[in-house]
């Protein structure tokens, strides 16, 4: 080997060597703890128990990810700061995916929270006693009940309008006649105007519901959660949205958020009093007998995999179309609202 042809070869191999030092330290620097840091909004109820779970237990640490959840009053709110980039992912339903496509903003599903609709209706104890109310009755007992009650929401144009008064024209109840809708905010002030004898009923994800019930002032009569209202099963009734110009950008990011979330749900199914003490962290004040009472009536309605297909998201559609939500309906096949490709 001449000279100059052995100076190249040592020059190369020194390339070589100094690229797999950096290569070597930036594995080391990850290994050691360095993450990367995911802003989530989330909507504070137990539907999003694996995403908490996740963090509490490590789980997302364990893959190289700095979750930081931020809760929102609203899921408008949370879809807001998506748009805007203040943080990356967010629970949502179809209804916001829709809108946001319709203003040309790429926003898609990455994975499934629910097998359907998780609002629990809770009826203050005076109200169930008067109106002799059981939930063994036939739903459309249960849905006519509501005539002539003051019905708790947390804000118009929310899940809690738009369900209730699906209820309401199922019963052929009048919502602007023959009940009152009144907007009264969050979980602790629906629980409040309750307690208080301001409304008569609301509906929520749990654990407001069952606070309820434990605290002895209602009685949950409508679970969406048991399978009570047969229609709003099998539907794609919220998951977790990202802007798709993330998602292709990290796209491995969100394979181990998917993979720590997963691993939750597992936990949640095999060994619930372990997975409660992780979920103690985001329900520090709750009594941890209403949390367990609560976990069980919810955990058959939560996905344990995160799919979606697209009849779940054609059932939306269609809720969406009937219930005069929207005009039209985007093609529910995979790939526009939503993709499997980060949970398979």
């Amino acid at each position: 080997m001449d000279m100059e042809l052995k100076k190249k070869w040592q020059w190369g191999v020194g390339l070589l060597v100094i690229g797999m030092l950096i290569a070597g330290s930036e594995m080391s620097a990850y290994a050691q703890g360095q993450k990367i840091k995911v802003r989530e909004a989330h909507t504070g109820t137990l539907f999003m128990a694996p995403v908490y779970i996740a963090e509490a237990a490590g789980y997302m640490a364990e893959e190289g990810i700095d979750l930081e959840l931020t809760e929102v009053d609203s899921g408008a709110l949370g879809i807001a700061a998506l748009v805007s980039g203040g943080v990356h992912l967010v629970d949502a339903d179809p209804f916001h995916l829709v809108t946001l496509l319709k203003q040309d903003k790429s926003v898609q599903f990455i994975y499934n929270l629910t097998k359907g609709v998780t609002l629990d209706m809770v009826f203050s104890k005076e109200t169930v006693a008067a109106k002799k109310l059981s939930r063994n009755m036939p739903i459309a007992q249960r849905f006519a009940a509501l005539k002539g009650l003051k019905l708790g929401i947390t804000k118009p144009g929310a899940a809690t309008d738009v369900y209730m008064r699906y209820y309401l024209k199922r019963a052929g109840i009048d919502p602007e006649r023959d009940v009152q809708i009144v907007t009264v905010g969050g979980g602790a002030a629906l629980l409040a105007a309750m307690r208080n004898k301001q409304v008569d009923a609301f509906h929520l994800s749990p654990p407001t519901p069952y606070q309820v019930q434990e605290a002895g002032f209602g009685d949950v009569i409508i679970k969406t959660t048991g399978g009570d209202v047969p229609e709003l099963a099998n539907f794609l009734y919220t998951g977790i949205a990202v802007n798709k110009a993330y998602a292709e950008k990290n796209q491995d990011v969100l394979k181990r958020w998917t993979k720590a979330v997963n691993r939750a749900n597992l936990l949640l199914q095999k060994d619930q009093p372990a997975a409660l003490k992780h979920l103690q962290k985001y329900f520090p004040r709750m009594d941890p007998a209403v949390m367990a009472l609560a976990m069980r009536e919810i955990i058959s309605a939560l996905s344990p995999d995160g799919v979606m297909n697209e009849q779940m998201v054609q059932k939306h559609l269609d809720f969406l179309k009937d219930t005069k939500q929207i005009d039209s309906a985007p093609s529910a096949k995979e790939g526009l609202l939503w993709t499997n490709a980060y949970v398979k």
